[in-house]
């Protein structure tokens, strides 16, 4: 996979994590957005189809879910790495 392939895949992992991370703490996008002092738009545009969000954004939103952004960097990684060995798209 070329690197700006997997720079992608990363980014748009780390999006799926801490979107699954939103809902699994029963935390609406208004709800986050607010906490993370971002806008609800912000929240909605990154979940759905942002491809390159902000270093700033991903760590606010860390933040509030009380998640180790390195940590989630390092999770998408390896699900990334996974996915290629199985053949599966991310």
């Amino acid at each position: 996979m070329p690197e700006a392939e997997i720079r992608a895949a990363v980014c748009a992992e780390v999006v799926r994590i801490l979107s699954e991370a939103r809902r699994t703490k029963g935390l609406s996008m208004n709800a986050l957005a607010k906490k993370a002092g971002l806008s609800q738009p912000m929240i909605s545009i990154l979940e759905s189809s942002q491809p390159n969000p902000k270093l700033d954004t991903l760590l606010r939103i860390s933040t509030v879910l009380e998640l180790n952004l390195g940590i989630v960097v390092q999770q998408a990684l390896a699900n990334i790495s996974a996915n290629a060995s199985s053949g599966k798209k991310c």
